[in-house]
């Protein structure tokens, strides 16, 4: 298969995956507003049962009307805080099977989202297509290949190490150059490395070589920058 040939099928997979993103974005708000929806429904019903119930025994009066508006209010609002997905911890990442850790990495990631300036939010989207584009090539990677490892060591511990570290500099610090190192840059180039290195790993997947995937990484730079982050 000649470069171009990968470069083409490597395209088509962004392409691919950049969609599957899109369609994936809305079918999780869809299943959040459903799963809202089915909460309030449930719990109207019971309150409504109760209040039928508690009228058959005794007149409700002006007291009990608010409790059951209150009881309605209570059950929006614990409807649409219990609605949301799971939170994925970063810590959970090293241990999640390696079939499944593209799409829990770009779940997390996506949750670090608000904490991050604005340019690497541009870089973390980008990322997160390419570890859905990355997701259906480890479809048949086994976790004890030494291929395996390499992408478990980027998008489990380095990526997480990164963003963790990033946000754990206070925010006035986050601008400000303290001997040639500033923590909002030192973010971006590592965003920018791991995006690069995840082009390698896939066109490396696309060709099938994984022992130069698993031998030739390159790894994540990050040593000097993630002292300056920590």
């Amino acid at each position: 298969m000649s470069a171009d040939d990968v470069l083409n099928r490597a395209e088509a997979a962004l392409e691919r995956a950049r969609t599957r993103d899109v369609r994936r974005r809305l079918n999780k708000g869809a299943a959040r507003v459903k799963r809202a929806v089915k909460y309030v429904v449930i719990g109207m019903a019971a309150i409504l049962l109760v209040a039928i119930i508690w009228g058959m025994v005794t007149p409700i009066g002006v007291t009990g009307v608010l409790a059951v508006m209150l009881a309605f209010m209570t059950v929006i609002v614990l409807s649409v805080l219990f609605s949301h997905e799971p939170e994925v911890r970063s810590t959970a990442l090293v241990q999640t099977p390696i079939k499944a850790l593209p799409d829990q990495t770009a779940r997390w990631l996506d949750q670090q989202r608000i904490l991050l300036p604005a340019r690497a939010q541009r870089l973390a989207d980008g990322i997160g297509v390419k570890l859905a584009a990355l997701g259906p090539q480890l479809a048949t990677l086994d976790d004890r290949e030494p291929a395996a490892a390499e992408v478990r060591r980027l998008i489990a511990t380095e990526l997480p190490e990164l963003v963790s570290g990033y946000a754990r500099v206070p925010d006035a610090l986050r601008r400000v150059d303290t001997d040639g190192m500033m923590p909002e840059r030192q973010l971006i180039n590592g965003l920018n490395v791991v995006d690069a290195e995840l082009s390698r790993m896939s066109e490396a997947l696309a060709r099938g070589d994984l022992e130069k995937l698993a031998t030739q990484g390159k790894y994540l730079e990050l040593k000097y920058q993630g002292e300056g982050l920590g």
